[in-house]
C-alpha cells in the first residue's frame, strides 16, 4: 500500500512538474513574441505623428503625419493649419519615410525621416533651404 501510494505520488509530482514546465514555456514564448511584435509595430513608419519644424514660416511650424498603409504601397497625409496636403513619391526605407510635399502649389518640399520607436525626425528640403523636423506618435488612449 506505502509503495502504491508512493509510486501515485511520484506520478502526481512528475505531471506537475511538467505542466508547470509548459506554462512557463509558453509564457516566455508568448513574452518574446509580444516583445517582437511592439518593436515591429513601433519602428514602423505607419501612425499619426504630431511634429514640428525649425526654420519655416508659422503656418508650417507644427502639424501632423497620417501615414497609412495599403498592401505594398504607402500613403501620407499632412494636415497644418491650413489645410490638408498629400505626400507624393512616397518611399518606405528600412528605418524610415521619404516623400515629397507641394505647398501653395508648385513649392515643393522633400521629407526625409528617420523612425525610432515612438519619435520620428528628420529633415525637410526646398528651394528656401533645409529644415529639421522632430515628432512624436499619437498612442490613442495616451
Amino acid at each position: 500500500m506505502k509503495i502504491t501510494r508512493f509510486i501515485f505520488q511520484g506520478v502526481l509530482l512528475v505531471f506537475v512538474f511538467c505542466s508547470f514546465s509548459t506554462i512557463e514555456s509558453n509564457r516566455t514564448t508568448y513574452s518574446n513574441q509580444q516583445i517582437l511584435n511592439e518593436t515591429t509595430t513601433n519602428d514602423s513608419v505607419v501612425g499619426v505623428w504630431k511634429y514640428s519644424m525649425s526654420n519655416v514660416d508659422a503656418p508650417y511650424e507644427n502639424g501632423v503625419f497620417f501615414i497609412t498603409q495599403k498592401e505594398d504601397s504607402y500613403d501620407v497625409a499632412l494636415k497644418l493649419s491650413t489645410g490638408i496636403l498629400t505626400g507624393q513619391d512616397v518611399i518606405v526605407t528600412e528605418n524610415g519615410i521619404d516623400f515629397n510635399v507641394n505647398f501653395e502649389g508648385l513649392k515643393r518640399v522633400s521629407f526625409v525621416l528617420i523612425v525610432k520607436g515612438d519619435k520620428i525626425m528628420g529633415e525637410t528640403f526646398s528651394e528656401i533651404g533645409s529644415s529639421e523636423i522632430y515628432g512624436v506618435r499619437q498612442i490613442p488612449g495616451r
